[in-house]
């Protein structure tokens, strides 16, 4: 089976980068991929749970679906602790890991990787 790994670089919902990351796991999910998603700076806002946007995509709703799917998530944990992210506000079954270790373990494992990024 191939694999993906999709970096997203992006956090913000006003840009729609999470959004898009994730319809683009879904789609690869679909067709048979195994989906990795690492976040890394502005990106790893994507992973805290209890976000609820009134005008954009709840990104954890549709993060926990595509996660039940099969969807492999792990944030840099630099990157989360400097924004104040820890394990107990990570969405449920995301990872906080390393650039090091996780990152460097999905690029290994990838048929293909895409950096999302503005």
């Amino acid at each position: 089976m191939k694999t993906l790994t999709i970096i997203l670089k992006s956090g913000s919902m006003m840009n729609m980068d999470p959004n898009f990351a994730l319809k683009l796991a879904d789609a690869a999910l679909k067709k048979g991929y195994n989906v990795n998603l690492f976040c890394y700076g502005e990106g790893v806002t994507v992973i805290k749970k209890g976000q609820n946007p009134k005008r954009f995509p709840n990104i954890e709703k549709i993060c926990r679906n595509l996660m039940e799917k099969g969807l492999k998530v792990a944030a840099c944990s630099t990157c989360s602790i400097a924004r104040g992210i820890y394990e107990e506000d990570a969405i449920e079954g995301c990872k906080i890991g390393s650039l090091t270790n996780d990152l460097s373990q999905f690029i290994a494992d990838s048929d293909r990787v895409i950096t999302l990024t503005r």
